[in-house]
């Protein structure tokens, strides 16, 4: 489902809302509730629109998703940034089952590593959500769940052949068990492409392509003994990038990186109306960056985060609950020094769910204490109210708080050890409309940033603003007519930095996405094209990325109910475009899938 929170006009393709009714969600507010009924505005992409999609990976995904849009610094596996309402891609904070992902240097993670494959679902909520997840999530959160095993029983395989221009090739295999009790799934992936000349300029060595591979593994299992469940879930991703440099043309650079997450968790049934869960974690970080012209040119970076959460829930009647307990610690371990290279991160948060028929309400709270920064305060409050049969009503207003990475305040000659946390004030309106077959979502949103720490590509260094001014708005359509599922979404955005009033960098004021997936017998086919307004590279406004549209198309066949073919073609014109000055972006891409996977 869709709604909105920077002052903008966006009309976007809610997944959530072409979902069945029941679909369910637990980022918005770390409790199970429906999509329709939650008061947040999110987006859910499950296993059926992944499959449906043929995405390559992550950022495919959420490139389509209303408020999204995406910059890489060419092709696959590049250098990439996620904006979820005009705000930083630092501002948006991802988990993987639970666990917090991404760099403590760059403030990011790589969503590009993860394989589409290994996910269950994706659950995108829009809008400041750090009175329940504090730092990172001024933006927004993006939860990813991976994928669980069987829950019918007996033992289900899955294997995946994929090949594609460029000399591009997927293989995927992978084997899940369980019923009623306990599950697991144990999944192996491998994507490789000898990629494309990702720097438009080619001086000196970069005029090559830039080949991209990736290897990952991902296993998740739980049981349920008496009245606890328990979790237990492992990702590790290797990848090899080649890229280009402007800055040192004679040069083959690449890099050599590791994402590894580890989560467990245990929930227990206390009572009748209390939950108590418990989750511990840890995430890993590692890039090693190389020059094959110089082999002792070596650099290396690695983060990591210890995490731990203890999380009650009560439910009285209509009301729930929740009061919780955060602890997250990040370490830096580079070849670069860093002043500082260890900060923990300690908190505590409550929520009220209520529930009075045609009206809820929720608020929500956490007191964080940083260990650079000390003491933050926010709090998110929601209320809606059923106008009339399948229209809802809905107010939000919150705040939010991100502190700076270690490479906004130490990394040298680009940070800046005087920076100070950004905050932000976020307020929004929905009106969203919902029946079997048809619905619509309409909101308004208005974000304030202060203290936005954003890169400065004249001077190679990160500044510092006093605000930035995010307002925006959207709607989401969908419709199902016949065996046709239509989907369609716009967003419109105002991100003005006050002082100059000069739009932020990179980030579009007008985005859309329109598909069509038809579904018959064995035969499925889709078309769907994203079109994307202008941006500007720098800060002044002086460099403008053109605004581009891209047609997609996708057919899938099944031979047999376990035995499928798979085609996709994107960018279908072979437009060529750029979402980060001097980077080229991919022309034509298609591929060829085939699909074992028994019902």
């Amino acid at each position: 489902m869709k709604k909105l929170t920077v002052t903008a006009l966006t009309l976007s393709s809610a997944v959530s809302l072409a979902n069945p009714v029941e679909t369910t969600l637990v980022t918005a507010t770390r409790t199970q509730q429906n999509v329709d009924a939650t008061l947040a505005p999110v987006t859910v992409i499950d296993r059926e629109e992944i499959e449906r999609s043929q995405a390559r990976d992550v950022l495919e995904l959420l490139t389509n998703t209303t408020g999204v849009t995406i910059t890489r610094n060419g092709g696959v596996g590049s250098s990439s940034s996620v904006f979820i309402r005009g705000n930083a891609s630092s501002h948006t904070l991802v988990l993987i089952d639970g666990q917090r992902v991404g760099s403590a240097t760059l403030g990011t993670a790589n969503l590009s590593m993860l394989e589409p494959e290994q996910i269950e679902r994706i659950e995108i909520v829009r809008g400041p959500r750090s009175s329940l997840y504090g730092s990172d999530a001024i933006g927004g959160v993006i939860q990813i769940f991976t994928r669980k095993g069987s829950l019918n029983g007996g033992v289900s395989p899955l294997l995946k052949a994929g090949y594609g221009n460029r000399n591009t090739s997927k293989a995927v295999a992978g084997l899940s068990v369980g019923d009623d009790s306990a599950y697991a799934n144990l999944m192996l992936t491998h994507f490789d492409t000898q990629g494309m000349d990702n720097l438009i300029s080619d001086t000196g060595q970069n005029g090559d392509d830039d080949a991209y591979r990736t290897t990952g593994l991902s296993f998740r299992s739980g049981a349920k003994l008496g009245k606890a469940d328990f979790g237990l879930s492992y990702q590790r991703t290797e990848s090899e990038n080649e890229f280009d440099s402007a800055f040192s043309p004679n040069a083959l650079p690449s890099s050599e990186s590791v994402i590894e997450t580890v989560s467990a968790d245990a929930s227990v049934s206390l009572s009748k109306s209390w939950v108590s869960t418990l989750r511990l974690g840890k995430s890993k970080d590692d890039s090693l960056s190389l020059n094959d012209l110089n082999p002792t040119s070596r650099s290396r970076f690695t983060t990591r985060r210890d995490s731990a959460l203890w999380q009650n829930d009560v439910y009285l009647g209509s009301h729930v609950v929740s009061v919780g307990a955060e602890y997250y610690d990040d370490f830096v371990d580079s070849t670069t020094n860093y002043d500082v290279d260890e900060r923990y991160n300690k908190a505590g948060f409550v929520q009220l769910q209520s529930d009075f028929g045609a009206q809820d309400l929720s608020l929500g709270g956490r007191h964080e204490d940083n260990e650079q920064f000390g003491s933050f305060r926010t709090w998110t409050a929601s209320y809606g109210i059923d106008l009339f049969e399948g229209t809802r009503l809905i107010l939000s207003k919150g705040t939010g708080f991100k502190a700076p990475t270690f490479n906004q305040l130490y990394f040298p000659n680009f940070g800046n050890p005087s920076f100070i946390p950004e905050e932000s004030e976020n307020t929004e309106v929905e009106l969203r409309y919902r029946e079997d077959n048809f619905g619509w979502s309409l909101a308004a949103f208005e974000n304030d940033v202060e203290n936005l720490i954003q890169y400065n590509p004249a001077t190679f260094t990160t500044d510092q603003i006093s605000e930035a001014e995010i307002r925006g708005g959207e709607l989401t359509v969908f419709a199902r007519v016949s065996d046709w599922q239509l989907n369609a979404n716009l967003t419109v955005l105002r991100p003005l930095d006050v002082a100059t009033d000069n739009d932020v960098r990179r980030r579009p004021r007008r985005a859309a996405t329109v598909s069509a997936d038809r579904q018959l017998d064995r035969l499925s086919y889709g078309i769907q094209v994203r079109a994307q307004g202008r941006s500007y590279e720098d800060a002044a406004n002086k460099q403008e990325l053109s605004g581009f549209a891209l047609v997609n198309l996708r057919t899938s066949y099944a031979f047999t109910p376990s035995f499928s073919a798979q085609l996709s073609v994107k960018n279908l014109f072979d437009r060529s475009y750029e979402t980060a000055r001097g980077f080229d972006s991919e022309g034509l891409t298609s591929m060829l899938t085939l699909v074992y996977e028994p019902k």
